[in-house]
């Protein structure tokens, strides 16, 4: 199956980074000096993507100044911005507005004319980074070469905090595929702690069976019940664990500077002078 399209929900309010967020959108949140959405869509590049689907909210206006090609900057004048020009240069970046009931299955639902009949498509929620040597997008396209399946991207959380996530359970003698996806079990029901996170790797027979199904928890319309109906319908799922690297988010202030501290640490400049100012304020100096 091709996979040329990747699709990036950015329609969340960000009420747990407000103030901020009632100016721009927490997926424009700075990573040093790149926009968090921006290592998503490099991380497609880097995957072979063509295309890219942007699902806005309220404000997409800062999103599209930033992203459609009349807003983007001339070339030659500061570096960082002709790397940044040159990166999107041979991707297409589309815009397309939310609407629907709430839950994270909508956007896709939206993106649908978008992505072409019998080719696969990745789907990145915009608040999850993941910092690994090899494009996590591209490590999703390679497991589903090899397995001919749907991939989500998996890691193991607290056994505390499965209640906040679709947890999976693998079929009898297998490691890596899906048997059921439950979505955000109370612990002494949930039957491991590998959890689903915002990397998949999907078809557009998720999509159909996403407008086929009933709202799930909390009236929303889940990717989790979706996924979990292709799988019941005789559909292969398989995990892709994080095995090089790691999954952020930028959802909350405490995780936000984690993964900003994360990419501030690659940069060997920053790191010296981030490591030397710590050292100060807890006294070590």
């Amino acid at each position: 199956m091709k996979v040329e399209t990747g699709v990036i929900a950015a329609a969340g309010s960000g009420t747990r980074m407000l103030p901020v967020t009632l100016g721009y959108p927490k997926e424009l949140l700075a990573i040093i000096n790149k926009p968090a959405i921006q290592l998503i869509i490099e991380e497609f590049i880097e995957a072979g993507l063509k295309k890219v689907i942007i699902i806005t909210g309220e404000n997409p206006g800062p999103l599209h100044r930033q992203y459609k090609p009349s807003a983007l900057p001339p070339r030659g004048k500061y570096k960082p911005l002709d790397e940044f020009v040159d990166k999107l240069s041979g991707v297409e970046i589309i815009f397309e507005p939310q609407s629907g009931p709430y839950g994270n299955g909508t956007p896709l639902m939206v993106a649908r004319p978008h992505i072409p009949e019998g080719e696969g498509f990745i789907y990145a929620y915009g608040d999850d980074i993941l910092k690994t040597k090899v494009a996590f997008a591209k490590q999703l396209v390679e497991t589903h070469k090899r397995t001919n399946a749907l991939v989500a991207g998996t890691q193991e959380v607290a056994w505390e905090d499965v209640s906040r996530y679709g947890i999976v359970e693998f079929k009898e003698g297998s490691n890596e595929e899906m048997k059921d996806v439950i979505e955000k079990p109370p612990r002494e029901e949930a039957k491991s702690n590998l959890a689903m996170f915002g990397r998949f790797l999907l078809s557009t027979d998720v999509i159909q069976i996403l407008s086929e199904i009933p709202l799930g928890k909390s009236n929303e319309l889940w990717l989790t019940d979706a996924v979990r109906e292709y799988i019941r319908r005789g559909g292969r799922v398989v995990a892709q664990p994080v095995t090089d690297g790691e999954w952020l988010t930028i959802g909350d202030p405490v995780n936000y500077l984690k993964t900003v501290i994360e990419y501030a640490l690659d940069d060997a400049e920053i790191r010296a002078a981030l490591e030397l100012r710590i050292r100060r304020l807890l006294g070590e100096q």
